[in-house]
């Protein structure tokens, strides 16, 4: 704070009031009539403009009267005057305050610093400068506002949740780096994207406002800023970071309970952590992680309402691509989600499997529980049905449909075994084929055309739909069935 502190109060050094400060000295200037000087409380101390305890951190007192205020008020004072004098990059200003300032802080005053605290682009901009636009262009505007101002508050959210919550973690609780890490996945990588993203949209804004006043502005293009941000090398790194956090969204949570639970220090530091941002006030860490995984489905939502207000040209042409590429990024990002998911059930299933139950195939050979490990072998659908055995009895099995087989598990003194019968519990999918079973709405036949022999299975489910469900699931997986030998 005190290097931030002294780079601006160098760039005051030739404001208004003609402020002299002296480089190379550890001397704050004059603000609004005080002189600051640093100071070293020897005991408890409270903020005299935001209230706070301000115990063990550096303070600016007034020399004539005794006003003990924490430094970083008054960096975003100086702040806030470079912003009306110099009219210097908004980026830089947030940037900075990102690492000199405390997060929640930095939540109250980014979106007032960058032009975005009000709730729409009319409202922004003058009455008068409004009034000169048609409704679609007003609309238009009104969406690509809403696009920044929710891209800040995603940045400020992810801001939260590394300098608050996993610092505070690291630094003051010494928790372990990885226990951390499982809570907070790919928070650095999200930053710099979406940072990136966001200081292109604050870029083009201020090309786009008008000289005689920054308070009007008119933004005619960004549909190549998203395409840029959502297609190649872009695309790919939000597939994977998403990919990735939205994944472990179940799990972050889980451990950062567990651990909270465990842990008094934690519980301590999360209650009288305070998030001083009405945005933030009320919430937790297992709200920061949800909002970060709903935030890729927001931008399909927001660039279709762009659209619906861009006339046909180079600009709609690079929003429908744009659309069309971050599609792609949501569907690839669930397809992830479903494949961890599945993947975390089934090592739940095979955490319950007896370690010695085997089943005998009918080409002879024996499959056992390290075969369901393959690399190559993922769950595709699971659930639990009944299997008709040879004596006409419907048995209850825990059925996992994988890459290539089709398995069936019966459960024994609360864990898994193959399921007993004459016929194998171990189905290869190629050459599988599904029917109805007839005037029986809930049954289902499983021929099983292999080269060792023919085999039919009839297997019964709860419902009609989720026997349709079942056998929709078989037939897809039978279709892109990749052989594993057995």
């Amino acid at each position: 704070v005190s290097r931030t502190f002294s780079f601006l109060k160098s760039r005051m050094s030739s404001t208004r009031n003609k402020t002299k400060v002296k480089e190379g000295k550890e001397k704050s200037g004059a603000t609004n009539g005080h002189q600051f000087v640093p100071v070293s409380p020897s005991g408890p101390a409270l903020c005299v403009a935001c209230d706070k305890s301000v115990s063990g951190k550096e303070l600016l007192q007034c020399s004539s009267k005794y006003y003990a205020v924490s430094t970083v008020v008054v960096l975003c004072a100086v702040v806030a005057e470079l912003f009306r004098t110099y009219r210097i990059s908004t980026l830089f200003i947030i940037f900075v305050l990102t690492d000199a300032v405390d997060a929640p802080l930095l939540s109250d005053l980014s979106a007032d610093l960058l032009g975005l605290d009000a709730e729409s682009w009319s409202l922004a901009v003058s009455p008068e400068f409004c009034r000169q636009h048609d409704r679609h262009t007003v609309k238009r505007q009104d969406v690509i506002y809403e696009l920044m101002q929710t891209e800040l508050h995603h940045i400020q959210t992810l801001t939260v949740m590394s300098e608050v919550f996993r610092r505070g973690m690291l630094e003051e609780l010494q928790l372990d780096w990885d226990c951390v890490a499982r809570i907070f996945p790919c928070l650095d990588p999200l930053l710099l994207f979406h940072r990136n993203l966001f200081g292109a949209l604050q870029e083009r804004r201020q090309a786009a406002t008008q000289p005689e006043n920054p308070r009007n502005y008119l933004i005619l293009q960004i549909g190549d800023i998203l395409l840029q941000q959502f297609s190649d090398e872009n695309a790919e790194k939000m597939k994977q970071v998403y990919g990735e956090f939205c994944s472990h969204h179940t799990e972050a949570v889980n451990v950062f309970k567990d651990l909270q639970q465990q842990n008094k220090k934690l519980q301590n530091f999360v209650r009288v952590r305070p998030l001083t941002s009405c945005a933030f006030k009320k919430m937790r860490v297992p709200e920061f992680i949800l909002l970060v995984t709903q935030r890729i489905t927001k931008y399909p939502v927001l660039l279709e309402r762009i659209l619906q207000y861009t006339q046909g040209n180079q600009e709609h042409s690079d929003l429908s691509s744009a659309l069309v590429q971050i599609r792609d990024v949501v569907t690839t990002v669930d397809l992830t989600v479903n494949k961890y998911e599945r993947c975390q059930e089934l090592q739940e299933v095979l955490a319950r499997l007896e370690n010695k139950s085997f089943a005998k195939l009918k080409n002879g050979k024996v499959f056992r529980k390290q075969d369901l490990h393959s690399k190559h072998r993922y769950l595709q659908h699971k659930g639990l049905v009944y299997w008709k055995t040879a004596t006409g009895r419907l048995k209850d099995t825990l059925a996992l449909l994988l890459t290539d087989v089709l398995v069936f598990l019966q459960e024994k003194d609360q864990r898994f075994i193959f399921a007993a019968d004459q016929k194998p519990p171990v189905i290869p999918l190629q050459k599988l084929i599904v029917r109805e079973v007839a005037n029986e709405e809930r049954g289902m036949f499983l021929i099983s055309a292999s080269s060792v022999g023919p085999e039919m299975y009839e297997v019964h489910t709860t419902t009609r739909e989720e026997r349709n469900a079942w056998m929709r699931h078989i037939r897809q997986a039978v279709e892109r069935c990749v052989f594993i030998l057995l």
